[in-house]
């Protein structure tokens, strides 16, 4: 009914899909508007409140919806996907990964390697030269004094950040001058590139506004940031949306679209219905795949679907008594039929096809690593081996303890329920007991101290969709020193064997070195399985037709906002 009233005054007055008009009154003390001009002009102003800030005109303003709110605009108290996606919209990196799979330069002027002799010989010394027009959003220049206080500020262990993976490999870091920075390191390490003050990491932060505090946990700069970024926030609305405007400093050109508008909308049902209303003109990283069929029909938009390095898992908890056996990991897993579960799941968007590959990406060794097999006669023989014996109601137990399994997901998410429904009739079907429980989005990615149930370890089976970072290192998903709250192991496994392999292949940059190395890490981590790998995820955004120059990244599609264009 809304967009039928702003059809109305189009025709009265002028539309609420293009310039507003402004209704010049008469000074005269005797003017008088008529009815239909008040009616027009009351309907202008609704039409002004359909999500985007007021007296903007509608080609200028992009309003986006996505499910997840954050908890901080402060990519440094954030992970996963919304700390990239925040860093790249209001913050700026040293590096960052392009549409073509590539790390760029961003601050950085160019990416360092050994040939160009950004990185030293042997491997402890790395070099950045940086822009010399960069400033904050404040108009404060942007210097590598900057970069070195932001190391620092990570590496502080009063700051409440989730990992401080790369940053505390970092021996020392000197600013010689504004434009260069050097990085000391305590031994090579070859993933520092796509670590620190890159989107796997955490961006560049302002000194000049946040050295003053003892810790950046609960200031008010988390809600009202000032970075380097193509974007500045204008309003955080908790529980509705963050409100922005471009950063006239933006050291790529101011953007294009003057205000950008990202709604929380946790609901992907109620999501999908905004783009068909046009109260939203885009739909960043649908969380729900069975969506994707409906998208790709729907008028006036079009679908990234831009494959990232990522995967939809079912994380076991190591240290629960009932999965912490490596054979009992596996009978779950076999007794699931993954490439089917996956299709219905995802309406085809999706298949669960070499899912190591979103993990594990240019290392991914599908001999070492291949996708699990269905077979749920092996499995109850697994389960019997291991002591798990089933009973005459049809239920395993061991030692008077049930196999009873508590299994986590994302609510509202209709595509991850229709796994977590099907995952317990499998489960079932072998004298397993699986008892679900659904979190909101926010609550469900919370960090232990917000009492998240995955980073807590209050599950036994996760379903948990994550991003492991551009470098098929996976020191974070498996090492024992980064269990949460020191990382994001969520499986809470802890091997030497694993650690060992982990520190080989970040000890090199050779990459054909690395890759014998991570063939023999996948080798381990399926005869373990801590994790099942049902896909490789992919990033889909929505966007309107009248939306130009957007582009899949592995990191984001925020990456290049700054060149997107919007037509009336």
């Amino acid at each position: 009914m809304h967009a039928d009233l702003c059809r109305i005054v189009h025709n009265t007055m002028s539309s609420c899909h293009g310039e507003p008009v402004e209704p010049r009154l008469s000074t005269a003390p005797k003017a008088r508007l008529s009815k239909a001009a008040i009616t027009a002009l009351l309907l202008l102003t609704a039409c002004s409140q359909s999500g985007r800030p007021r007296n903007t005109p509608q080609a200028s303003t992009l309003v986006i919806a996505q499910q997840r709110e954050p908890m901080s605009l402060n990519p440094s108290l954030e992970n996963g996907q919304s700390q990239t996606q925040w860093g790249e919209l209001l913050f700026s990196f040293l590096v960052k990964y392009g549409d073509r799979g590539e790390l760029v330069p961003d601050v950085a002027t160019v990416v360092p390697t050994i040939a160009n002799g950004g990185i030293s010989a042997d491997g402890r010394t790395v070099t950045y030269h940086l822009r010399k027009n960069v400033r904050f959003a404040d108009g404060v220049p942007l210097t590598a004094s900057d970069c070195v206080w932001s190391i620092n500020a990570i590496n502080n262990p009063a700051n409440n950040v989730q990992s401080r993976y790369g940053y505390d490999r970092i021996a020392s870091a000197q600013a010689p001058n504004a434009t260069t920075l050097v990085l000391h390191l305590k031994e090579p390490f070859s993933p520092l590139l796509t670590l620190v003050m890159a989107p796997q990491g955490f961006p560049i932060l302002p000194k000049h506004l946040l050295a003053q505090y003892p810790d950046f946990n609960r200031i008010e700069f988390n809600s009202k940031p000032i970075g380097s970024g193509p974007y500045v926030v204008d309003q955080w609305l908790h529980g509705d949306r963050v409100e922005m405007h471009a950063n006239p400093y933006y050291f790529r050109g101011k953007p294009h679209i003057e205000h950008l508008v990202v709604r929380f909308v946790p609901d992907a049902q109620t999501g999908f219905n905004l783009l068909q209303t046009h109260e939203v003109q885009g739909y960043f990283n649908a969380q729900d795949y069975a969506q994707y069929p409906l998208l790709v029909r729907l008028p006036d938009y079009r679908v990234l679907s831009t494959p990232v390095s990522a995967v939809g898992a079912i994380i076991f908890n190591t240290r629960s008594p009932q999965t912490s056996d490596p054979r009992v990991r596996h009978a779950l897993a076999e007794t699931i039929d993954i490439r089917s579960l996956v299709s219905k799941a995802t309406r085809g968007a999706l298949n669960s096809n070499n899912a190591g590959r979103g993990l594990f990406i240019w290392s991914y060794d599908k001999k070492a690593y291949p996708d699990i097999p269905y077979d749920p006669a092996h499995a109850r023989k697994l389960l019997d081996a291991a002591g798990w014996r089933i009973g005459a109601n049809g239920a395993r137990a061991k030692n008077g303890t049930p196999l009873d399994l508590l299994m986590v997901i994302q609510a509202a998410t209709p595509g991850d329920a229709i796994i977590g429904n099907s995952v317990t009739q499998y489960e079932r079907a072998v004298g397993a007991r699986v008892t679900l429980k659904q979190f909101n989005v926010t609550q469900f990615v919370a960090p232990v101290s917000a009492d998240g149930p995955v980073y807590g370890g209050k599950f036994n089976l996760a379903l948990y969709p994550f991003v492991n970072g551009d470098d098929p290192d996976t020191t974070d998903q498996f090492a024992c020193a980064n269990v949460p709250p020191h990382g994001y192991n969520k499986s809470r496994i802890c091997d030497r064997r694993i650690d060992a392999l982990l520190a080989a292949g970040r000890s090199t940059f050779d990459l054909a070195k690395r890759k014998a190395i991570y063939a023999q890490l996948q080798r381990l981590l399926y005869q373990e399985l801590p994790i099942i790998l049902i896909y490789q995820r992919r990033e889909i955004d929505a966007f309107t037709s009248r939306l130009h120059g957007e582009s899949g990244s592995s990191d984001s599609v925020f990456w290049n906002v700054a060149s997107w264009r919007l037509t009336p």
